[in-house]
């Protein structure tokens, strides 16, 4: 995992609903908070915070790291 991805103004919405929420959930072509139905990104914004170490991905799931979570305050 790289740290090269800078955090962007448009990763800030999904990781505030992913601390809220505690996960997004990968649903067609992007991420959404569980039982949303407007989503939060796009899946290729999500992968960029996976490789940037702001999320975590398990299956379906995207968790917010601690870096994430520090990220979202």
């Amino acid at each position: 995992m790289t740290n090269s991805v800078l955090l962007i103004p448009g990763m800030l919405k999904p990781l505030r609903l992913a601390r809220v929420y505690g996960f997004l959930v990968q649903r067609g072509g992007g991420l959404y908070h569980p039982g949303g139905n407007q989503p939060a990104c796009s899946l290729g914004l999500a992968q960029k915070m996976v490789e940037g170490g702001w999320l975590e991905k398990h299956g379906q799931r995207y968790e917010p790291t601690e870096k994430g979570l520090k990220a979202a305050e």
